[in-house]
């Protein structure tokens, strides 16, 4: 069989969060949710690009009104599907989740700035009645990747008392940045999340965009960047030409081109400090 193109794809089917958390930038974009017949014409260009999609870029996916048609669609077209959510619509949406196959895996941000009232026992209990086949990650931000803040180990401890964890593995959750803590369940730890902006800081580097993945953000705009918020890297719509004709673009391919020598060409991209993980 031929590989596809794209490991994944991002697909934002909502900018809408309910909560707003201090890690995470504010979008200057207006809300928006993608309808049931966008997301359709979306996954019938994509569907030839890759076999997984990513339902986030910016905004809570659990939030999305018609989330159940959305997963049903990717049934239907044999895409697997990872969510990434703060955890606290998890409980409510769980019956919806449990009726789509095509679901493989879910983040959930354990930092996430809750409701003081919220348990984090019932997202523990939620994942727990998750098919054994999906990969639950737990995520964790560390004030540096070797220590955990206060709030973090707390929440660690919950993590311990739920799971039965040994203290080996408690400590490992400490010291290293993914530990597996049960059959399909991790915890992934690392430093706090910085989201890439335009700044004076300037550098060339290596990134996976438009080589291994690329992103479509609610309003159906194409960009290089699963992390480009804004849309900075705009790249034509969706909604108005073909995902192959984007990709096929002067701009894309000077993206692809330019990371191949190493370098990075759009002002986003020299900003971004994350690409030198890459490197």
């Amino acid at each position: 069989m031929k590989r596809k193109r794209f490991h994944r794809i991002y697909v934002e089917i909502t900018n809408l969060c309910n909560l707003s958390c201090s890690f995470c930038s504010k979008t200057k974009r207006l809300p928006r949710s993608m309808s049931v017949l966008e997301f359709q014409r979306v996954l019938e260009q994509i569907k030839d690009y890759t076999d997984f999609v990513c339902l986030h870029v910016k905004g809570e996916p659990l939030l999305h009104s018609s989330l159940d048609s959305l997963l049903k669609l990717c049934d239907q077209e044999k895409v697997e599907v990872s969510l990434t959510t703060n955890g606290t619509l998890l409980k409510s949406k769980i019956n919806v989740l449990l009726k789509h196959k095509c679901i493989s895996k879910i983040h959930i941000s354990l930092n996430a700035e809750r409701p003081k009232d919220f348990l984090l026992e019932d997202i523990f209990a939620s994942v727990d009645l998750l098919p054994s086949y999906v990969i639950v990650v737990y995520r964790l931000w560390a004030q540096t990747s070797a220590r955990l803040d206060k709030k973090s180990t707390d929440v660690v401890e919950k993590l311990a008392k739920h799971y039965s964890l040994s203290t080996e593995i408690v400590d490992k959750i400490k010291l290293e940045k993914n530990t597996k803590i049960s059959f399909h369940k991790y915890v992934d730890k690392n430093d706090l999340f910085e989201w890439p902006a335009l700044t004076p800081f300037k550098s060339d580097g290596f990134c996976e965009g438009l080589k291994s993945q690329a992103a479509i953000l609610s309003d159906g705009t194409v960009t290089a960047c699963c992390l480009d918020g804004e849309g900075l890297l705009c790249l034509g719509n969706i909604f108005d030409e073909s995902f192959a004709k984007i990709l096929a673009s002067e701009r894309a391919q000077n993206i692809i081109s330019s990371f191949r020598k190493n370098k990075a060409v759009e002002a986003l991209c020299q900003s971004c400090r994350y690409k030198r993980k890459n490197n």
